[in-house]
């Protein structure tokens, strides 16, 4: 299964690297306002998938070391990308000081997972709202993404349907639960309760 998944990584970066090539080139072309701002973003994004890749393909397994990570930060970079892409979506997120126990690639997946996929459940054209907040303690720290969409596309997710189980198997390796349930509004709440202090392997 890891030669799998670094092969699989290999194979990613190659036309990751080439889309941010052909990036740069565009803006070598010359560039108005607009276009320059979306270039950013899709800067950005290819950036993060190379960095991603690379962790795969160097790191051992993830769940040996975790050190502590800002994931306000992760979040903020997260929903930066999501609100140019999807203008019409309100994304609400009071920026605070969160940190956790963790590994920043991991996290960066679970939340871009999720985000998503509270993203693919709104209808973009009428908006929609998807709210991120967190509560925590002395041990754990709570972050909740939660959106006023369909539940029923969660059931079974567009692609493969492997995101939500992908966020599971990844938060089980940084010793944290994720928990997904129905709201009032009619959308998803999924609530990662992730650690602060310092987790036990026994």
């Amino acid at each position: 299964m890891e030669d799998f998944a670094a092969a699989l990584a290999h194979e990613i970066k190659n036309p990751a690297a080439v889309a941010l090539a052909h990036v740069n080139l565009l803006r070598l072309d010359g560039e108005d306002e607009d276009l320059a701002h979306h270039l950013n973003h899709i800067e950005n994004a290819l950036t993060n998938i190379c960095d991603l890749v690379h962790d795969m393909l160097t790191a051992s397994h993830l769940r040996s070391e975790l050190y502590e990570v800002d994931l306000a930060k992760i979040l903020v970079d997260i929903l930066e990308t999501y609100r140019a892409a999807w203008p019409d979506i309100s994304f609400v997120f009071d920026e605070t000081t969160l940190n956790c126990l963790g590994h920043e690639t991991s996290l960066r997946i679970i939340f871009s997972n999720l985000i998503k996929n509270s993203v693919e459940a709104l209808d973009a054209k009428k908006g929609g709202e998807i709210k991120i907040f967190a509560e925590s303690d002395a041990e754990f720290l709570n972050v909740t993404v939660c959106d006023n969409g369909v539940v029923c596309p969660r059931e079974k997710p567009h692609g493969n349907g492997l995101g939500l189980a992908i966020c599971r198997n990844l938060a089980n390796g940084l010793c944290a639960n994720l928990d997904a349930r129905e709201v009032e509004s009619g959308g998803l709440a999924v609530t990662v309760k992730l650690r602060t202090g310092c987790p036990s392997f026994a």
